[in-house]
């Protein structure tokens, strides 16, 4: 593959419509943080029902979702009919979906039955337009497609996302503390207030002037590059093997803060530090990532962040039962308010590896496939992730019949899993490719030199 098929420079724009890209951009940022789904989300659906199997078949829903949408946005961003369209729709459409949920959540109170099958509906429908938006949010934030390799654009990109996840944790910790004991109706203050940012979000989208999309080239075009990228991209394969295991990781993910609020005693208020804790990590790890990017590459970056995420669930097996031990729990102050503190340790190594996960994966992605790829890439590749997301209802299985210990420990062994399978990645160069059986040299024999000669 030649060098100048993993280049793709921005569109020249006006300094109008890339600044109204950015907030809008960063305007749906703040909503996402708004509605986190390690955090937020399973929050509101345990405090509608004790089983932690049917909070993990919600959240697996809802992820899966988001994974199936993205690439059917990433084929949309590129025809102009549908590019600003799509934005604005998906965005007030998912506005709508909030302030639903807002009324579900008002009346959702004691006394009441909880009407939690709606409220998992428009939790999945809130994904599946999120899911869809974000590329379109990739394109008219940089003027790059979705399925290029960014590199730096996506850094800025990312990096302005981090400081709108940070104000966003900020608006929604309080709104979280006002509700303690953690209740339905608590959580109807952050949906509005998420729903009346997204709905200035649309407002910004109809405000747009899109640059203009790359030429599509057709379905079938995309269709006769999908045997190539399945079976003869060796890169692309062992890539698609690290994200695998790295979504069956997330077998754990929404449990961390049940563990906290019904097992460490944590209330609204820790809800709200360790919200607050994971945006301002990942906003710093983006510019940690960023410098070690451009030197080190994106696989280095990916390793570290596998490493990272390891962390976590190795936090949640120690500290606690060790700081709630009876040779330490007589010195420590505040019962369990130091358990609840070093718990925090799980949502900073949370965050810290997604950033870079978000930041290195989509780029190293791009780099392994040839342009004609990229978007079967994105269908194989979110089909993979909406797969490993039913890991999470494993996961609330395992809680119920064993609990959280047992849990940790698998999502330990799958985390070190994909440390391991992320040594298996290749950094362009060259894509490997495997060469079809009649292109490949025939063996020769060696001639033995004749004397004389």
């Amino acid at each position: 593959m030649e060098q100048t098929d993993h280049l793709a420079l921005p569109v020249p724009r006006r300094w109008r419509d890339a600044a109204l890209d950015q907030v809008g951009d960063a305007l749906a940022t703040f909503v996402d943080t708004c509605v986190h789904p390690v955090v937020v989300v399973p929050l509101f659906l345990a405090s509608m029902t004790d089983s932690s199997v049917t909070v993990g078949v919600a959240l697996a829903f809802i992820l899966a979702a988001t994974a199936l949408a993205y690439p059917v946005g990433a084929a949309l961003e590129r025809r102009a009919a549908y590019q600003q369209g799509g934005l604005i729709g998906a965005f007030g459409l998912r506005a709508l979906a909030l302030y639903a949920l807002a009324g579900v959540a008002m009346f959702a109170g004691p006394g009441h039955a909880p009407p939690l099958a709606l409220a998992v509906f428009l939790f999945v429908a809130i994904g599946l337009l999120g899911g869809f938006a974000r590329p379109l949010r990739l394109e008219l934030a940089s003027g790059t497609s979705a399925e290029a390799p960014l590199g730096g654009l996506r850094a800025r990109w990312a990096l302005a996302g981090g400081v709108a996840a940070v104000l966003g944790a900020l608006a929604a910790r309080p709104l979280l503390v006002v509700g303690s004991p953690l209740l339905p109706a608590s959580y109807a203050r952050l949906l509005i207030l998420a729903g009346l940012i997204l709905t200035l979000a649309t407002t910004v989208a109809v405000l747009l002037r899109p640059a203009a999309p790359a030429p599509p080239r057709g379905f079938l075009a995309d269709a006769r590059a999908f045997p190539g990228l399945v079976f003869d991209n060796l890169a692309y394969g062992r890539f698609l093997f690290f994200r695998v295991l790295y979504a069956i990781g997330a077998i754990a993910d929404p449990f961390y803060i049940l563990y906290a609020t019904r097992e460490l005693g944590g209330s609204g208020r820790a809800a709200g530090a360790y919200l607050l804790a994971l945006a301002v990590t990942r906003a710093v790890a983006v510019l940690v990532w960023r410098s070690l990017r451009p030197r080190w590459g994106n696989q280095l970056v990916l390793q570290l962040s596998a490493f990272v995420r390891v962390l976590a669930p190795i936090v949640a097996l120690t500290l606690p039962p060790l700081l709630g031990a009876a040779a330490l729990r007589d010195r420590l102050p505040g019962d369990n308010a130091v358990s609840l503190v070093a718990f925090g340790l799980v949502f900073v190594a949370y965050g810290a590896a997604g950033a870079g996960l978000d930041l290195a994966a989509p780029a190293l992605q791009a780099a392994i496939t040839a342009p004609r790829e990229r978007l079967d890439a994105a269908v194989v590749t979110n089909l993979a992730l909406a797969l490993g997301a039913l890991s999470i209802i494993v996961g609330g299985v395992i809680v119920d019949r064993f609990g959280y210990a047992i849990l940790f420990i698998v999502a330990l062994i799958a985390g070190l899993a994909a440390l391991l399978a992320c040594g298996l990645l290749e950094e362009p160069g060259l894509v490997v490719m495997r060469a079809p059986p009649g292109e490949r040299a025939p063996l020769r024999r060696r001639r033995r030199p004749v004397r004389g000669e």
